[in-house]
């Protein structure tokens, strides 16, 4: 079965003619059919430099069924209502998104192969790879949503605080907390920030930690999104944000911080592409993305979500990330003190 599991082909409508997507004069007829475009949210644009001659595979670095994988769906729907350009999503998740980097890295690189995952996955250390720079390596196309990480536990669960936490551990029941590569440094480094024992209990995807979060095998667990739909079902609670301030969908929960842990995460869901793709390429593709980024359907979808809605690009996208890297950098010097 391999990867036929887990794709998905997004086949577009009839497309609109060119004519209706690029007119050529300000008639009457084509002024009309802007201004009504920019009433529906979506402004008519230049055309891009480079179009697709195939489907785009989209390669997605978490497994079928979370977080990153609706995105994705949700964002090849865009890119085939909205200009017509067909995709194939590809579940390649484990390794901390390495084993994506490693497919894109032998893909043919004439644009038609991108990455989507988070943007953690390119800025901070993971395995044998902690001090290499991906960013030299991949080119953040854009930025589709800023990631809302925070801890949740089970709506029925005493542990909404950090003293609940203490006061379970001082009991001789230490804190499981779930979490996905690249955050199993998260469990321990939490502990020694509040002096208790965490045990960090590392999945390949948020899809397995709600499992056993609602099970009962973990008391917490790292979300960056995935609490959504567990909170409006009621069986997941949010108790802390893992980010610099508090969550726009959740005001009153304190962020860790707050609670005397100086630890914040910030992220985000990317598409990117091997630096080896053609400048002209990847300039249209990101261009591409951006304006899907930007339409009020997707951006609707995201909040929905529970997702901070986000459409950065080149420069700006290029400093958030660099700063991720300055917090990644910090991580893999603790793990190397470690060691």
């Amino acid at each position: 079965m391999g990867d036929n599991m887990y794709m998905e082909t997004t086949m577009p409508p009839t497309p609109p003619t060119a004519a209706a997507l690029y007119p050529g004069s300000w008639s009457r007829r084509g002024f009309l059919g802007s201004a009504a475009a920019l009433a529906c949210g979506t402004a008519t644009a230049a055309a891009p430099d480079w179009s697709p001659t195939r489907p785009l595979e989209m390669l997605v670095s978490f497994p079928a069924g979370g977080t990153a994988d609706t995105l994705a769906r949700l964002l090849g729907d865009r890119l085939a209502k909205s200009h017509g350009w067909q995709t194939v999503v590809v579940n390649r998740p484990g390794g901390g998104g390495l084993i994506l980097q490693n497919v894109l890295k032998t893909a043919r690189n004439d644009g038609h192969t991108v990455g989507f995952g988070a943007s953690y996955e390119l800025t901070y250390p993971v395995g044998e790879r902690l001090q290499t720079d991906r960013l030299q390596e991949f080119d953040a196309l854009c930025s589709i949503a800023a990631l809302p990480v925070c801890i949740m536990a089970r709506s029925d669960a005493r542990l909404d605080t950090v003293d609940d936490w203490r006061r379970k551990a001082a009991a001789g029941q230490p804190i499981t907390f779930g979490v996905s590569p690249p955050f199993e440094w998260v469990g321990e480094r939490l502990g020694r920030l509040l002096k208790m024992e965490i045990i960090a209990v590392p999945f390949r995807g948020s899809s397995e930690i709600n499992q056993q979060l609602l099970g009962g095998t973990l008391d917490l667990a790292m979300s960056a999104g995935s609490h959504v739909p567990l909170e409006r079902a009621h069986r997941a609670k949010v108790v802390y944000a893992v980010t610099k301030a508090r969550m726009p969908s959740h005001p009153d929960v304190p962020t860790l911080r707050e609670a005397g842990a100086d630890l914040a995460i910030q992220s985000r869901f990317i598409v990117f592409a091997n630096k080896e793709v053609p400048t002209r390429v990847r300039s249209a593709l990101s261009e591409m993305f951006t304006q899907v980024a930007q339409e009020r359907p997707l951006q609707d979808a995201l909040r929905e979500r529970g997702l901070i809605a986000e459409a950065l690009k080149g420069a700006p996208l290029l400093r958030e990330l660099q700063e991720e890297v300055q917090i990644g950098n910090t991580i893999g010097r603790a793990q190397d003190a470690r060691k």
